[in-house]
């Protein structure tokens, strides 16, 4: 699901093609989008005619809602900020040369804290210190409380980033699970991974697996360890490209301090 705010207030626009440019704008948070890529996003087999008006419609709708939270009436927002030193939507959803930039203005995203914590868990693994490993990853993967951008329309670039963040939610889940198994927590595994797996459509069979043997009480060095091992095998590489990996799940994305 896609959640954007602004100031505590929801900005994520009713009209499916507003809430799937909002979405490739999060995702690429801070960073220039081109109006080409916001085209191949909404209109993958070929623009249709006025395609860049639609855009300007959109982004229009968009900072509507910006300045709504911002509390701004629309006289306000078409005045002179500079004067007041009062920021509007066109502060935070930037027109630039050739593309579009949502600012977060020192904001924050779920992406972004999620990348500090399993980073913190992938140091601790490398040290061997399993304790903070597992509690940073865990942090990391409580996050997710979903598919990427449920309920929102995807298109190829979308689709693509989706894909990589799967990939990162994978990772930090692979070696939350290595650290559990090092400090011999079967109880944590199990209620852990039981969250973790009911929260998404698809999981990885060899996870559910081992929440199946896990239930019926087997030994545990028996039981978890052929899952452990493929799961070991499991090494995605870098996978989040800066502050452009939007999250997950339940993304939050307050884009003023």
């Amino acid at each position: 699901m896609l959640t954007v705010q602004e100031s505590g207030t929801p900005i994520v626009p009713a009209e499916a093609p507003a809430r799937q440019l909002l979405a490739l704008l999060a995702a690429h948070a801070d960073h220039i989008v081109p109006t080409a890529v916001l085209t191949q996003e909404l209109w993958p087999q070929g623009p249709p005619q006025h395609a860049g008006e639609m855009i300007e419609t959109h982004v229009r709708r968009l900072r509507e809602l910006i300045d709504a939270a911002l509390g701004l009436r629309r006289e306000e927002a078409a005045g002179a900020p500079a004067a007041s030193g009062r920021a509007t939507a066109r502060d935070v959803l930037v027109t630039l040369s050739g593309g579009y930039r949502l600012a977060t203005r020192g904001g924050t995203s779920d992406l972004r804290v999620f990348q500090r914590s399993a980073g913190a868990g992938y140091r601790a693994m490398e040290l061997e210190d399993y304790g903070t490993a597992a509690e940073r990853l865990g942090e990391a993967l409580e996050l997710w409380t979903a598919d990427a951008f449920t309920g929102v329309v995807t298109g190829p670039h979308l689709r693509a980033h989706i894909a990589r963040l799967e990939q990162s939610r994978l990772r930090a889940l692979d070696q939350w699970v290595e650290a559990q198994r090092r400090l011999g927590r079967r109880h944590d595994l199990y209620t852990g991974l039981s969250v973790f797996l009911s929260r998404f459509r698809n999981s990885p069979s060899r996870y559910e697996a081992m929440v199946a043997e896990l239930e019926r009480g087997a030994d545990r060095g028996r039981a978890v360890r052929p899952y452990l091992e493929a799961a070991a095998r499991v090494r995605v590489g870098s996978v989040l490209h800066a502050t452009r990996h939007p999250l997950p799940a339940r993304r939050r994305l307050p884009v003023a301090s």
